[in-house]
């Protein structure tokens, strides 16, 4: 079996250690249904882009001047995917989001 990535790649010189992301399984809100409620297949990501090590100085201001919602005034980044029924794609969707801002 191949190892899972310990990193997320942003760029070809910017990867994030996994250590730096904080990832929880969380239940999925919204309609009902058989297994929606009962199961924690929703995942909340966190990310510390102010301190971290990871960033370079210019890519950190430049994400922290984005305005975007999901940036907190203490430049924490949360993100929450809940698309998906299985928690590992949404886990992966979360990731894949972070990478994009």
């Amino acid at each position: 079996m191949g190892k899972m990535a310990e990193y997320v790649t942003i760029s070809d010189a910017i990867r994030i250690p996994l250590e730096e992301i904080e990832l929880s399984a969380i239940r999925a809100q919204g309609a009902g249904g058989q297994h929606v409620n009962t199961a924690s297949t929703a995942i909340h990501l966190r990310f510390d882009a102010k301190h971290s090590p990871s960033l370079p100085d210019d890519v950190r201001e430049r994400l922290l001047a984005l305005g975007d919602q999901r940036i907190s005034a203490d430049g924490i980044v949360v993100i929450k995917a809940q698309e998906f029924r299985v928690q590992e794609r949404n886990r992966r969707a979360a990731l894949e989001r972070l990478a994009e801002l």
